[in-house]
């Protein structure tokens, strides 16, 4: 399929995606499916979309355009309710999180939609395995040189984005060790990671091009890369966050993503070049590791600092951009999580050490997305 022309979008508008854990009680398992739920959640949405993901014990919501995060918070409250009243007319739980805590990826069954079930065809149990849950956050474009641009400049603070939305620590009935394990899940796949250098829309047309030569690449929505620009909706997308506990959380992280793009595109800080990759994985893998902790390496410098460090000063120089798309709340919350040094997944270990169970800790996270 060739690809389309990069549709004009209105600069900065949002998307917001978040894919959900539907929980079966009293065991808080994953459910094996939940077709039922959506379809009587779905009778309820007028704005946004709730939808089926590759396996059956996931289910997508997304809102449509909006202008600034309190137009998508309000979209995703009235999805939240509708999804939650389903839910319990079919006696299941909902939840964030990146990873469920225990559940086995042999259990899971993929979704009959024609292409999720060629990508089973395509790469076997890892399909099975991608039972994980993430946020994903588009941004408005007016052309492909510009998405171009931003697709590399948000690509250097995808450390960054990790350690705030590491939620997901626990791994197939265990401690994984790691703030975010849910990208390690993708590591087989031939699409992880950064996107392929290219300079400008009319490269990277070349490059899907070459893609689309293999079996693997139909579409772009079949290159599931960190970042990735999707013509058809004239946004660039941002993948590597994990599913919030929160609504309020997943909020805040689309704020800031939405400064930083304005901010990128304004100012343009950056001459992007391939070398600016070198460090990329290594920086990304102590984001995952460490979460706020980890430590990124400059680059063109060589110069070292913590995620926390460098958010603290990233965040107050993002603030005006926040403020003129109402967003200078998500920015001031987000500093205050960084000031005290607790990610979610730092607070998952800190229930688990003081006495609660994997099953308790997924019935809190219910609860609290009921909240």
């Amino acid at each position: 399929m060739p690809l389309p022309d990069f549709h004009v979008s209105a600069p900065f508008t949002l998307g917001i995606e978040l894919e959900l854990q539907v929980i079966n009680p009293p065991g808080y398992d994953l459910c094996q499916d939940s077709s039922a739920l959506i379809a009587a959640a779905s009778r309820g949405v007028t704005q946004g979309e709730i939808k089926h993901d590759i396996t059956n014990s996931m289910l997508e919501v997304a809102t449509g355009v909006c202008d600034d995060i309190h137009q998508a918070a309000t979209q995703l409250a009235a999805i939240q309710r509708a999804v939650l009243r389903a839910a319990s007319e079919q006696h299941v739980k909902i939840c964030g999180g990146g990873t469920h805590p225990f559940q086995r990826w042999q259990s899971q069954e993929v979704g009959d939609n024609p292409r999720y079930q060629h990508t089973l065809e395509a790469y076997g149990y890892l399909a099975r395995q991608a039972t994980v849950f993430g946020q994903h956050v588009h941004v408005g474009c007016t052309n492909g040189d510009d998405a171009l641009y931003l697709l590399h400049g948000l690509s250097r603070y995808v450390p960054h984005l990790i350690a705030l939305s590491a939620a997901s620590p626990y791994l197939q009935g265990a401690d994984s060790s790691f703030a975010c394990a849910r990208l390690n899940i993708f590591s087989a796949f031939p699409d992880n990671g950064p996107m392929p250098w290219a300079a400008n829309w009319q490269e990277f047309t070349r490059l899907f091009r070459q893609l689309s030569y293999t079996s693997m690449v139909d579409s772009i929505k079949d290159l599931h890369w960190d970042i990735r620009p999707s013509p058809h909706f004239g946004t660039v997308e941002v993948r590597v966050m994990d599913t919030p506990l929160t609504l309020g959380h997943a909020v805040n992280m689309a704020g800031l993503i939405q400064a930083l793009a304005h901010w990128l595109l304004e100012k343009r800080p950056h001459k992007p070049g391939p070398q600016d990759y070198l460090l990329y994985k290594f920086n990304r893998f102590q984001a995952c590791r460490y979460g706020l902790q980890g430590v990124v390496t400059d680059v063109a410098s060589g110069e070292q600092h913590t995620i926390a460090h460098e958010l603290e000063t990233l965040l107050e120089q993002l603030q005006p951009y926040a403020d003129q798309h109402r967003g200078g709340s998500a920015l001031e919350e987000l500093a205050l999580m960084v000031k005290h040094g607790k990610s979610e997944a730092q607070r998952m270990r800190e229930f688990i050490a003081g006495g609660g169970s994997l099953i308790t800790l997924v019935q809190q996270h219910c609860d609290t997305w009921a909240a």
